[in-house]
């Protein structure tokens, strides 16, 4: 099964590259892009169709405690 095609544009996409820090090849974002549309999809799933704020998906929002000193 091909990979959605991502309704973000590539222009848009790279922007994000950028922003993130993560110094990635040109093969590395083309692949990455390639997929993004998986991503997007997923996203959509989570946030009922855009429907619900990013803040509803406790992955988001979660922060273990961490633990100090001491074995577990």
């Amino acid at each position: 099964m091909p990979a959605p095609n991502p309704k973000i544009s590539r222009d848009d996409f790279e922007a994000l590259v950028r922003r993130s820090g993560l110094p990635l090849s040109e093969s590395q974002k083309s692949e990455l892009y390639g997929a993004y549309g998986y991503v997007e999809a997923i996203a959509e799933r989570v946030r009922a169709g855009g429907m619900r704020p990013r803040e509803v998906e406790p992955a988001v929002i979660f922060k273990p405690a961490a633990k100090t000193g001491g074995s577990p």
